[in-house]
C-alpha cells in the first residue's frame, strides 16, 4: 500500500482512547462510525470475527501464530474481499457507496483503534504491509482497578436491563452486539491482572516490528515530549496551539491513581513480578 494504516493497540483501560484522541487532533482518520470508545465499528467487527475463529475474545485472547498456513491464507483472502466490499462504508461513511472509496486509495493518514489489535496484528500485517503500531501500557494496578470498575458497572446494567426476545435475535445475528456488555470472565482483581499479563506478553512478543510502546504515565507526566514523539512516529503534524489544547485536556489525576487508595497499595507486593516486568517500580 502507498499509505498503510496506523493501528492503536494495548490492554483495555490503558490509555488507548487518550492516544487515539491525540492522533485525531493531529489529523489521523479513524473511521466514520465509531463506538463510545472511539473504536471503528468496521474493524472492531472484523477483529471479533477473527478472534472467534480461535474460540477467543477480548477477555480470553489468543494470537494467530500457530494456525495452519492454508487457513491463514484463506482468512487473508476473506479479509481482502471484505475490505473491498461495500461494507467498508462502515469506515468511510455511506457516501463511499457512491464514491467507491477504497483502502488501497486512501491518500490521507488513517488507521483505527481496538485493543484486540494486540492479538490480530499478525494477520493485519499481511493485509497491510508497512503498517505502524502504537502500543499503550499503563501501570497494572490502575488498569485492573479501572477494568473491574467498568466491569461491575456494565454487569449491573446488564442485570437490571430487561431482556427481550429481540435481544436474543440481535445477539445471534450481529457479532458485535449481544444482550450482555460485561465480561463473564472478569470477576476479580486476580482475573484482571491475569488478563493484563496476557496482553503485555503479546505486546513484548510483537515489539520491534515497526511498533512503538508508550507508557500512559509518561504521556501524563511529560505530555509535550511524549506527544511529539508519538506524532513524529506517525509522520503527523500538530502545531503549538493544537499541542497546547491536547495538553490542557489531560487529566493528571489518573497517573498512579491507585497510590491514593490504601487497599490497592496491597497489590504492589501481590503482583510485584508483573509490575516490574512491565517496567514499573514499587
Amino acid at each position: 500500500m502507498n499509505n498503510p494504516p496506523i493501528i492503536i493497540a494495548g490492554m483495555h483501560r490503558s490509555g488507548t482512547s487518550l492516544v487515539t484522541n491525540i492522533l485525531k487532533k493531529a489529523g489521523l482518520s479513524i473511521g466514520k462510525k465509531l463506538d463510545s470508545n472511539s473504536e471503528s465499528i468496521f474493524f472492531q467487527r472484523i477483529n471479533i470475527w477473527m478472534m472467534s475463529l480461535l474460540g477467543a475474545s477480548w477477555d480470553s485472547p489468543k494470537n494467530f501464530e500457530d494456525i495452519d498456513e492454508e487457513i491463514r491464507g484463506n482468512i487473508i483472502n476473506q479479509l481482502n474481499a471484505l475490505l473491498n466490499s461495500r461494507t467498508n462504508s462502515l469506515y468511510f461513511g455511506w457516501s463511499s457507496i457512491i464514491k467507491k472509496d477504497s483502502f488501497a486509495r486512501i491518500d490521507t493518514p488513517w488507521g483505527w483503534k481496538d485493543p484486540r489489535n494486540s492479538f490480530t496484528l499478525g494477520i493485519w500485517r499481511e493485509v497491510f504491509p508497512g503498517l505502524k503500531t502504537i502500543y499503550i501500557i499503563r501501570h497494572p494496578i490502575d488498569t485492573a482497578e479501572s477494568l473491574l470498575r467498568r466491569q461491575m458497572k456494565e454487569k449491573d446494567k446488564d442485570i437490571q436491563r430487561e431482556k427481550q426476545y429481540s435481544d436474543l435475535v440481535k445477539s445471534l445475528l450481529s457479532i458485535n452486539h449481544t444482550s450482555y456488555n460485561s465480561s463473564m470472565l472478569l470477576n476479580s482483581y486476580n482475573d484482571c491482572f491475569n488478563l493484563i499479563g496476557l496482553y503485555y506478553k503479546q505486546i513484548l512478543a510483537d515489539s520491534g516490528q515497526n511498533s512503538l510502546i508508550v507508557k500512559f504515565e509518561d504521556i501524563i507526566s511529560y505530555p509535550e515530549t511524549e506527544i511529539q514523539k508519538i506524532i513524529r512516529y506517525c509522520n503527523l503534524d500538530l502545531d503549538k496551539k493544537g499541542l497546547g489544547e491536547v495538553v490542557d485536556k489531560i487529566d493528571k489525576s489518573k497517573c498512579y491513581a491507585y497510590k491514593n487508595n490504601s487497599e490497592l497499595l496491597d497489590f504492589e507486593h501481590l503482583f510485584e513480578e508483573l509490575i516490574k516486568t512491565m517496567g514499573y517500580t514499587i
